[in-house]
């Protein structure tokens, strides 16, 4: 005899892989626009993605610990190593590095002049184009499209981002 699943279980359902799908297509969206973003403008000592989430962590943080930076970014402990190295090995340093005066063993990161203008023109840059991309939407779509932002920002300010 088959199973009868409950109307309100199959709802649930319903409603959690049309999330999934969302979820899904959300990502699809973002990979696109980060891969189309600087499509053929990367020049030598451009930012390489890994470089700017580095400098947006230092410029939301402030100073921090090299490890802390490492843990999340998400990456290898040689992999910190080069993107350190990337950050500072530039005409012009976009990081400055210091041994922590409290715990010599540790290194302590905090984004320069350079480093803070670096970041502004990556993201000037990415926000343009994203901004070519929204300009075709609707200006009803615009607005649901910001409220949504507005919403997912504030849970992810929260904490609820897994």
């Amino acid at each position: 005899m088959p199973k009868v699943v409950p109307m309100t279980d199959m709802v649930a359902t319903s409603a959690e892989f049309r999330l999934e799908d969302t979820a899904r297509d959300l990502l699809e969206v973002m990979t696109h626009l980060s891969l189309t973003a600087l499509r053929g403008r990367r020049r030598t000592g451009d930012l390489k993605e890994v470089e700017f989430l580095a400098l947006a962590i230092l410029s939301q943080h402030g100073t921090m610990i090299v490890g802390d930076i490492q843990k999340l970014l998400g990456v290898l402990p040689a992999q910190m190593s080069r993107i350190i190295r990337s950050l500072e090995n530039r005409d012009r340093a976009l990081i400055a590095c210091h041994i922590n005066s409290r715990d010599k063993r540790k290194v302590d990161v905090v984004a320069t002049t350079a480093g803070e203008k670096a970041l502004f023109e990556y993201q000037q840059a990415r926000t343009s184009r994203l901004l070519t991309v929204l300009r075709e939407l609707p200006e009803e779509d615009q607005q649901t499209l910001a409220r949504l932002v507005e919403k997912l920002q504030g849970l992810l300010e929260r904490g609820i981002h897994g």
